[in-house]
């Protein structure tokens, strides 16, 4: 039962890995570090520009844990404010900077900051034909007489277009990132761990820095049993935390993984049952892969592998029924809420 139950995660977790590929090929993702000067508060916030990059690219494009960032901030040089964009790509090579200025309103600066970035984040921006204009409103009805007209004056000038806004030039990723924090739930599918297949619930914390993490989980599995020859029933069920310290490549992820805890048995239809407590321990690895969701969230989906340091036996009425195997698995999908 055990090697169908890994089969069935390795599948699931392959179905996951297709899943990211496509949703990284199709949203271009980056992170967003802006600020504004102290003369240029008057500048729109992160989320107006934020808004206006989404309201260009067609969806949101920032996202916390993502490899390439964006470094945009607003200053003010005597009557001028000043847009400064950066592109930093994942692979931390500094490709240029753009500077972009505007008389008098900072308004009317985040719409030529906002093309910028959002043609560095998406450059197929680009090749995407323009909007056909809207067809002009009728004028009003006006029941008024006919009047004559006042002559025109004559034009001496025609106005002049506005200058075009040239597209960003990339730039490098930060040699540094700070530190994130991140919390996570999620449900899991586990065996080895009990008479059966057992469904468990999970919540968690983690530390980011850079390529690297450090997660704390807690576990608690509904029971799962099994019926004997005479009518008796057994079951058990897990309440665990672990220690997960991860090495992250892109969406890809692998972990470490420490596990302690406590099983808890019990039995009925049989004299003299009663519900006792084993220590748990175990130790082995996790893979696994996440995927943007929505805005400062993303899904994770793992696959641990443990081997069991204290296998336990289930005895009912005087006669082992389970004997815990030596390695156990499970497969776990998380949502994890990302605090940048």
């Amino acid at each position: 039962m055990l090697a169908r139950v890994h089969g069935a995660f390795a599948f699931a977790l392959l179905l996951a890995l297709t899943f990211v590929a496509g949703v990284a090929s199709a949203s271009p993702s980056a992170r967003l570090v802006y600020s504004r000067s102290a003369d240029a508060a008057s500048c729109p916030d992160e989320v107006a520009l934020r808004s206006a990059v989404a309201a260009r690219v067609g969806y949101d494009p920032f996202f916390p844990s993502a490899k390439r960032a964006i470094l945009a901030s607003m200053t003010r040089r005597g009557r001028d404010f000043v847009a400064s964009v950066e592109l930093v790509d994942e692979d931390g090579i500094a490709h240029g900077a753009r500077e972009l200025h505007v008389d008098g309103d900072c308004g009317g600066l985040i719409d030529a900051a906002a093309l910028a970035i959002a043609i560095a984040i998406d450059p197929t921006l680009l090749e995407r034909p323009a909007p056909a204009p809207s067809p002009p409103s009728p004028p009003p009805l006006d029941f008024r007489p006919p009047q004559e007209a006042p002559p025109i004056p004559p034009t001496t000038a025609s106005a002049a277009p506005p200058p075009p806004v040239a597209p960003p030039v990339p730039v490098a990723t930060p040699t540094r990132r700070s530190i994130a924090f991140a919390a996570s739930a999620g449900v899991s599918v586990s065996a080895g761990v009990a008479p059966r297949e057992a469904i468990g619930a999970r919540i968690g914390a983690a530390i980011e820095w850079k390529a690297l993490s450090l997660a704390l989980e807690g576990r608690i599995d509904a029971p799962a049993g099994l019926n004997a020859a005479h009518g008796e029933h057994a079951s058990s069920w897990l309440v665990l935390a672990d220690l997960a310290p991860c090495a992250n490549s892109g969406p890809l992820f692998g972990c470490a993984l420490f596990e302690l805890g406590s099983a808890q048995a019990s039995g009925s239809g049989a004299p003299g049952t009663r519900s006792v407590s084993t220590p748990w321990r175990a130790a082995g690895g996790r893979i696994g892969v996440r995927a943007p969701f929505v805005a400062g969230t993303s899904l994770a989906f793992h696959t641990d592998v443990v081997r069991n340091l204290d296998p336990a036996t289930l005895v009912l009425a005087g006669a082992p029924v389970w004997t815990a195997p030596h390695v156990a698995g499970s497969f776990g999908v998380d949502l994890v809420f990302h605090f940048p």
